[in-house]
């Protein structure tokens, strides 16, 4: 009974650690940062995790930093030592880092193909490309859904982009990201909570919706403080435990109001977790 019970409790942990990892990634890749760290992936290596045939286990990309701390923490956490992909749920050989399109295109191809097809869809190049490279994501999000702009890169109409597409001098995708879509990789200055929590709450409410959703609360304290691996675990359990109390409709999200009231506002609520 004791074994069964732990059996349960282990696949119910394991079940939440992955929707809340997918809620994670949700965030994460509107803004082209590691879903584990928030950090901008192109600001570092980056990397992907492998099986033990070296076969992708999802099509996240990752910091390589993170990805090798979360691979060390999981695993001596894990009663046998095994250390398991937050969103497949299945078991980690190692960590891969991910060769740059621009110095090797052909190890850039091979890593970013997550299903070994040699092609790779629409959504497999943004997301390679956004974890790489400093690009204006909303630019280059339009090659998800815009035809005639994916046709710039798909030259035989196939859906997909094989490495020959990658590799045309004269308009492959190679070429495209040499002369196209550089941004500026200065981000903004973020307003400081503790002395403007109006501003802080305007910067991070990027869609103007006078909400915060819970990811998005967790993003911006993890940002805002430069808060580590281990420390955005720990604030989410924080985060988790005092959520209900704002979120009192369970929208999975909090008001302005909510938010900033003066010491019984979820702001001050978290602040007061973390000193």
């Amino acid at each position: 009974v004791v074994r069964k019970n732990s059996m349960r409790q282990t696949r119910t942990a394991h079940f939440a650690f992955s929707a809340a990892a997918v809620a994670m990634s949700r965030v994460a890749e509107v803004h082209a940062e590691c879903p584990l760290s928030f950090k901008p992936l192109f600001q570092g290596p980056v990397a992907i995790l492998v099986d033990s045939s070296g076969k992708r286990l999802s099509p996240h990309f990752y910091r390589l930093d993170a990805a090798e701390e979360f691979l060390a923490r999981a695993g001596s956490g894990n009663g046998n030592g095994q250390a398991l992909c937050p969103f497949t749920q299945r078991e980690i050989a190692g960590v891969k880092a991910v060769p740059s399109l621009l110095d090797d295109p052909k190890g850039w191809f091979r890593a970013c193909d997550a299903d070994g097809d040699r092609k790779l869809s629409r959504e497999e190049v943004v997301s390679a490309l956004k974890a790489q490279l400093p690009l204006d994501n909303r630019a280059i999000d339009r090659f998800r859904t815009e035809e005639a702009a994916w046709r710039s890169w798909d030259a035989d109409g196939s859906g997909f982009i094989e490495y020959v597409e990658v590799m045309d001098e004269s308009k492959g995708l190679l070429k495209f990201v040499r002369d196209s879509f550089l941004r500026s990789s200065e981000d903004g200055v973020v307003p400081d909570l503790r002395k403007d929590r109006e501003a802080w709450f305007r910067y991070w409410d990027e869609d103007n919706s006078g909400v915060l959703e819970f990811e998005e609360v967790l993003r911006a304290f993890a940002k805002s403080f430069h808060i580590d691996l281990a420390g955005v675990e720990a604030l989410r359990e924080s985060l988790q435990a005092v959520w209900g109390i704002f979120d009192s409709d369970n929208s999975g999200a909090v008001d302005r109001r909510e938010f900033m009231l003066p010491y019984d506002g979820l702001a001050d609520t978290v602040l007061a977790t973390m000193t």
